[in-house]
């Protein structure tokens, strides 16, 4: 600053000028470098840190991904998704008609949908996907949840229970070594481990009897292979039969009048479940082509049948899992999350097989399912505490007595055969 206009300012003034004069030279010199080292292509690692990167910076967006995707190869969204495309835009329209899920200004109703599909497809983190969709972790985690909500409330409406006029399952009116045996039934009950991420100091009340920390969840399946009924969130060290108690008691399940499910050895025999009979032979592995039709006892022939028949609650879970990997592997969500997770999993399971039924998951051959594996803890027998819980549950002489017609009139109809074969 000149000599004449420090005489005619006061010094404090002219202190402030001089130093913004400095700073707005040192901001030249510095843009002028820069410039000059990107010309040159030697801008110095103290630079380049100095400059704000994008996290995400891939040549397209999730949204853009999602589009090329559905609009592409069926099998594509089937790799990405587990469904093929018509039944993503199907489920995408079922919620948004609901007003369940809506476009946003930052996502379209697609992208949200994919994000939560893609999640427990291949049981991914919110980190893998934020790399997968090109999104921060919270934009991920909030849509995920969104979905999730919005998927759990369609479970009143495709988990639908049976209810007394339903009618004898056109599978079993059409085989004659079930008809007219096991009219009545509507279908198998079990339970299911599914993996559960908790905190150390919920170990014990999630490990199962494996050592394994797991929640508990009850199923009923119709021979549909859709889900009746599912029961999620119970700790891993919690029985079939307690988890069965706190469904007929708070949870809603109520077995129409004059029907039953079957059920394993994990539940009481009960005019409501039908068990097999225990100390015989009865897993659907113990029966062999060449062995099946010879039968020692009564007991036998029951117990085969009825195995044959619950099976398809193996054969369920089976494909449940073999789609949607999120069953086996859990990633670490917080316990409601885990819980729902299984719940929208069986929604969209429903959802699939009633508006799908050539998904190549429901035609898959037993031979191909794992339904064997992970969620088979082995037969649990009901112990002495559970007992007290029967007369809650259904009358074990109704249940027995139930039981023991079935088994004696399959095995009348069994001599017959046998005798008109031998003529």
């Amino acid at each position: 600053m000149s000599n004449y206009l420090r005489g005619v300012f006061p010094d404090e003034f002219c202190k402030f000028v001089e130093g913004h004069i400095a700073l707005h030279i040192e901001l030249n010199n510095a843009i002028r470098k820069y410039i000059i080292s990107l010309m040159d292509g030697s801008s110095s690692s103290d630079d380049e840190s100095s400059i704000p990167r994008p996290m995400f910076n891939r040549a397209y967006t999730g949204q853009q991904y999602v589009a090329n995707l559905l609009s592409g190869h069926p099998l594509h969204s089937y790799d990405c998704f587990r469904l093929p495309s018509e039944a993503f835009h199907q489920l995408k329209e079922l919620l948004v008609s609901r007003g369940l899920l809506q476009d946003t200004m930052y996502m379209l109703a697609d992208e949200q949908l994919a994000i939560f599909l893609r999640g427990i497809a291949y049981a991914q983190t919110y980190r893998q996907l934020c790399e997968f969709f090109q999104h921060s972790l919270e934009t991920v985690s909030r849509y995920f949840k969104i979905v999730l909500r919005a998927i759990v409330s369609l479970s009143d409406e495709l988990i639908e229970f049976p209810t007394t006029e339903v009618e004898c399952h056109p599978f079993l009116r059409s085989n004659t070594q079930f008809y007219p045996f096991f009219q009545n039934a509507i279908g198998a009950i079990d339970g299911i481990h599914i993996p559960a991420v908790v905190s150390k100091r919920l170990h014990n009340r999630y490990r199962n009897k494996k050592g394994s920390t797991s929640q508990n969840v009850m199923a009923a399946v119709s021979f549909d292979r859709q889900f009746v009924y599912v029961g999620s969130g119970w700790e891993g060290c919690a029985t079939d039969m307690r988890v069965l108690q706190w469904a007929m008691e708070e949870g809603g399940f109520k077995v129409p009048v004059g029907k039953y499910f079957l059920v394993d050895y994990g539940y009481a025999n009960t005019d409501k479940l039908i068990a097999p009979f225990r100390g015989y032979r009865y897993h659907f592995s113990d029966y062999h082509a060449e062995t099946s039709c010879r039968y020692s006892i009564k007991q036998e022939l029951y117990n085969h049948r009825h195995s044959q028949l619950r099976n398809v609650v193996k054969m369920t879970f089976g494909i449940w899992k073999e789609r949607f990997k999120v069953l086996t592997h859990m990633p670490q969500f917080p316990l409601t999350i885990q819980a729902d997770i299984v719940l929208a999993c069986a929604v969209l399971h429903n959802f699939i097989g009633r508006y799908h039924g050539h998904d190549m998951y429901f035609n898959m051959l037993q031979t191909e399912m794992h339904h064997n594996s992970d969620h088979d803890l082995g037969d649990v027998q009901v112990n002495d505490e559970d007992l007290d819980m029967y007369g809650r549950i259904g009358e074990r002489i109704q249940g027995d007595s139930l039981r023991h017609s079935i088994m004696t009139n399959l095995w009348e109809a069994h001599a017959t055969s046998q005798r008109r074969r031998s003529i």
